[in-house]
């Protein structure tokens, strides 16, 4: 006799429950080698799924659903598909217990593209009348919310054919489910009902089954870190009230009714959700609600103590006022009503800007006037009169300065709708008070009082945004008196506010900016020379207010000029230096913009280079200096395409390694060179550094210029220079293309920097040459090559080193601190991803080891550096490695070194909260040294920092920190009547929290 086909017996194996999954998987291969089809199989189970045992004919199905899920979506062909539709529709009908696995078909088979719309509504209809969804286990219930979003999702046409019967099915599935994964699907799928489907005389029953579950009440267990948020559901929900304006009638009775609610979410949720709500349901839905909608919102307003409830208020009613808007042809009254009761309510409280209403009417109101401009027009042409009469009916500056801020605030609402008065013949907003507003604060530009004054000009920067609103000769006024501020105002802070207001008018009218402006500065500055005084701090920002109102091509190019005259003056550092800051703002705003690039490398750069080489003994040797020329060489450059910035490397190397001056212009070159040593020059190598190491990659540097800066970063006298070479080392390596060289060049680099790290050589080289293998060691690890390891084990090595050790300890800091000018993205460096937590991983266990074989003396180098680790390390990656980690964070914590104390306890604080079971192990250790450092004298971040962590601690169990309590509030008595504030209010917080 001949033996069954395999794929017979594992059907009979699989109903018989002997072998599962090997069963499927031989079934399965023939189905998809063509041995048989669908059809066959279910003939085969035909027995068994007609069996009169529900567990033989359970089994049977599962296996015909467990294949139908592993099948390609076009496997099933129309005849197939149309076979099984029927068959599971059938199937619908029988035992409970087969209905999981009927479902689990059901899902499989829909997935199919072959199977036909009249099928689908087939499917569909037996569903929703053969199945009590509601008396499903939760998972099968699951398994009907799948079947229909995916419906919904890809065949919703077929599924619109059944009109009003789907969307009675659907209510019938949905109501009673109280599974919040299940509710999330279901909440989803009923907005788009509500859209999609005409619910008609099924709106309320679709209503009463979403909005039963508002406001969600809904805690996800903190065990399961899959389960549904409770803010997804919160949106799901309003996503689906606020689906169609039919909902109006049933939905805006049930948020006001939750408004009232003492439950400060449920206010919050109604809000957002009426916030939600309004544009879709429109002016007319919303007409019969606004006056209870607004005494509800002004209650909180005035008297919520949350400012969540208040920024909540403040949504709703501005979705609100921008629909009543929209709807303005058809609902002016309704909008003038609206806003014209909120400003009866909130005049009187604008009459007293002393008392505590004044600021919440004002902030409600100007959210109110920013949903339109009608809203807009209407509330300024209220509340604008009614600041100016407070304004001018208030003596003392106080009060006056808070109105002034209001004012301002109120005008910057009305700047996206104030046109242009010259093109258009639009009024705007302030169109009726373009006498009165500029008026007020020119006037208080040459006011007494300082603040008022500061306040005045930030309110003519915003006077300027307000297209059209200032005059010709308002501005050249305005013009004037900015002008006598910058040049004679005695506060610093009213001369650099005025000085943005000038950048700000440059920008509206260069007009007058190059006619009346720019002449008073520059006679400003030639009246100084004439009577040789550069040591007016007044005068000295003038090269950068010059520089903040330069923007037209020919501004920057006469400004930069007359910088440079001004730096050629005799005069001081300080001169020098804000001559620099200057240049360097004028380039940084360039940059922002794009535009004068190929000006700024071919002219400025070599300008600059030519100052800084007729400068009698080095100009520019102060530490401010020296870092404006780098910010301006790395600036230029690293905005630069690849053409102009290697024409701007071979200008700087032929100057700098070459000596050859031929290239600048409009010098003597011969003296040039007899007055200035080009080598010596920290001036001209700051330039050259930040130049030549901020260029983009495809740029190709030479080898002799990381040879050069190799060099004076180890045998400079001045420190500032070597540590701008070591950068530029830094930055060089980073990005020098990958291969033999770069190998060589590293192998060159160790071998010279090892031989200048012997014990024997002086302190000085050392420190120097050390300073460079760190550097050198950042740019590697930061792309990740190879050789960092190399480069890593050396600090390690120092750790132990009586010289070098504090420097190892803190060059780990150095090694993953992000700088802006060196290997950053803008300085177009190598990064590797996650470098920080790589080096972590791999350098954490090897300090741990060091720290263990290390000598006592030697130990605090190991703890300062994985201190200087930990500080850059996100806490993601800390908590799986904190636990061998605590024993040296608590030996830190003992050490005499306040910066590595500090550190720690930062460091603890972050992670108590994450890790209390094991900071539970060390409580008797840790809380004591704790409350010693609380009373640490000689500095008071301490005792603050180990207050706050001494306050961290309560979130451990208490059954851990209970047998303490005493002793703690005992000890914090020291800290509550120390002679700092910052102290004592830290020791209070924590005494009430144990």
């Amino acid at each position: 006799m001949m033996a069954a086909p395999a794929w017979k017996v594992a059907c009979e194996e699989f109903v018989t429950g002997k072998n599962d999954d090997s069963s499927v998987a031989v079934v399965e291969h023939a189905l998809t080698n063509k041995e048989i089809t669908v059809l066959d199989l279910v003939e085969e189970l035909g027995v068994h799924l007609t069996s009169t045992q529900a567990e033989s004919r359970a089994q049977a199905t599962r296996l015909l659903a467990v294949i139908l899920h592993q099948l390609p979506k076009t496997f099933v062909n129309t005849q197939e598909a149309k076979f099984l539709a029927a068959f599971f529709s059938e199937k619908l009908q029988d035992h409970y217990s087969i209905m999981p696995h009927v479902l689990h078909g059901i899902y499989a088979l829909t997935m199919s593209q072959y199977l036909l719309a009249e099928d689908i509504l087939k499917l569909v209809q037996a569903l929703f009348n053969e199945v009590q969804v509601q008396s499903l286990m939760k998972d099968d219930r699951r398994t009907v919310f799948c079947i229909l979003a995916h419906l919904i999702d890809q065949r919703l046409s077929d599924l619109q054919k059944l009109d009003a019967e789907f969307v009675l099915g659907f209510i019938k599935v949905l109501d009673g489910e109280k599974d919040p994964q299940n509710l999330s699907v279901a909440f989803r799928l009923a907005a788009i009902v509500c859209q999609q489907f005409p619910i008609g005389n099924f709106a309320e029953e679709l209503f009463e089954v979403t909005s039963c579950y508002f406001p969600i009440d809904y805690t996800p267990p903190s065990s399961d870190i899959y389960a549904v948020k409770t803010q997804d559901l919160v949106l799901y929900l309003r996503k689906c009230l606020a689906a169609t304006p039919v909902f109006a009638e049933f939905c805006l009775p049930l948020l006001l009714d939750k408004l009232s609610s003492d439950v400060q979410s449920a206010k919050i949720d109604s809000l957002l959700t009426l916030a939600e709500c309004a544009e879709i349901y429109g002016a007319e839905q919303l007409k019969p609600f606004l006056q209870p909608i607004w005494l509800v919102v002004r209650k909180e307003v005035f008297a919520s103590m949350s400012e969540e409830v208040v920024k909540a208020c403040h949504q709703a009613v501005l979705q609100i006022v921008k629909t009543l808007s929209i709807a303005i042809s058809t609902a002016q009254s309704l909008l003038d009503d609206f806003i014209g009761g909120i400003l009866l309510d909130c005049r009187h409280h604008l009459s007293e800007p002393e008392l505590k209403l004044f600021v919440p009417s004002t902030k409600f109101l100007q959210v109110v006037a920013s949903a339109s401009d009608p809203a807009c027009c209407k509330v300024l042409g209220t509340v604008v009169p009614l600041l100016e009469s407070q304004f001018y009916a208030r003596p003392q500056d106080s009060q006056r300065q808070a109105i002034l801020v209001t004012l301002i605030d109120f005008l910057k609402i009305a700047i996206p709708y104030c046109t242009d008065i010259h093109e258009a013949g639009d009024t705007g907003p302030l169109q009726a008070f373009r006498g009165s507003v500029p008026a007020l604060f020119l006037s208080l530009l040459s006011d007494r009082n300082a603040s008022l004054r500061l306040t005045s000009v930030c309110g003519t920067q915003t006077l300027l945004d307000l297209s059209g609103f200032l005059s010709q000769s308002d501005m050249c006024l305005l013009a004037e008196h900015l002008v006598k501020l910058v040049l004679e105002d005695p506060s610093r802070p009213v001369r650099l506010e005025s000085t943005k207001a000038l950048a700000e008018l440059s920008l509206h009218n260069s007009v007058i900016i190059q006619e009346n402006v720019m002449p008073a500065l520059l006679n400003k500055l030639k009246e100084e020379k004439a009577v040789e005084d550069y040591s007016s701090s007044n005068t000295e920002e003038i090269p950068a207010t010059l520089a903040a109102i330069s923007v037209s091509s020919h501004m920057v190019e006469d400004t930069v000029q007359h910088i440079f005259d001004y730096m050629r003056q005799p005069g001081s550092n300080s001169q020098q230096e804000a001559g620099l800051k200057a240049l360097l703002l004028m380039v940084q705003q360039c940059t922002a913009t794009g535009d004068r690039m190929h000006f700024f490398s071919t002219h400025l750069v070599p300008t600059l280079t030519g100052f800084t080489l007729e400068q009698q003994g080095d100009m520019f040797h102060t530490l401010d200096a020296l870092s404006f020329m780098e910010s301006i060489g790395q600036t230029v450059a690293s905005s630069l395409n690849a053409g102009l910035a290697t024409e701007l490397v071979k200008f700087m190397i032929s100057i700098v390694l070459e000596e050859d001056l031929s290239m600048i212009k409009n010098i003597d070159v011969n003296k040039l060179t007899r007055v200035n040593n080009i080598s010596d020059n920290a001036a001209l190598h700051a330039l050259f550094a930040g130049s030549l190491s901020s260029c983009m990659q495809q740029v190709v540097i030479p080898e002799e210029v990381l040879a050069h800066e190799k060099e004076v970063a180890c045998t400079c006298s001045k420190e500032a220079v070597c540590n701008m070479a070591s950068r530029c080392y830094a930055n060089l390596i980073n990005k020098y293309r990958e291969g033999a060289n770069l190998d060589s060049l590293l192998n060159n680099a160790i071998k010279d920097l090892e031989l200048r790290l012997e014990p024997s050589r002086y302190s000085e080289e050392r420190l120097k040459a050390f300073s460079l293998w760190v550097w050198i060691t950042k740019a590697l690890i930061v792309r990740g090559h190879p050789y960092a390891s190399t480069f890593k084990c050396k600090i390690l090595g120092q750790l132990s080193d009586t010289e070098l050790s504090e420097k190892a300890a803190n060059a780990f800091s150095v090694l993953l601190h992000d700088y802006d000018n060196v290997l950053s993205s803008e300085m177009h460096c190598n990064i590797r991803l996650m470098y920080k937590q790589r080096f972590f991983l791999e350098t954490a266990p090897q300090l741990v080891e060091g720290f263990h074989a290390a000598p006592t003396d030697q130990k605090q180098y190991y703890l300062i550096a994985l201190s200087n680790m930990l500080k850059f390390i996100p806490r993601q990656v800390l908590l799986g490695e904190f636990p061998p980690l605590l024993p040296l964070l608590l030996q830190s914590l003992m050490s005499s070194d306040p910066s590595l104390q500090l550190s720690t306890l930062s460091v603890l604080s972050d992670l108590v909260r994450d890790t209390p079971q094991v900071l539970a192990e060390h409580v008797d250790t840790l809380l004591p040294q704790l409350l010693k450092l609380t009373l640490h004298r000689p500095n008071m971040n301490m005792r603050v920092s180990a207050l706050n962590c001494l306050s961290t601690m309560t979130d451990l169990p208490h059954h851990i920190i209970y047998p303490y309590q005493q002793q703690v509030i005992r000890q914090l008595a020291t800290a509550l009547d120390d002679k700092k504030r910052l102290v004592r209010k830290a020791a209070v917080k924590t005494k009430m929290k144990w």
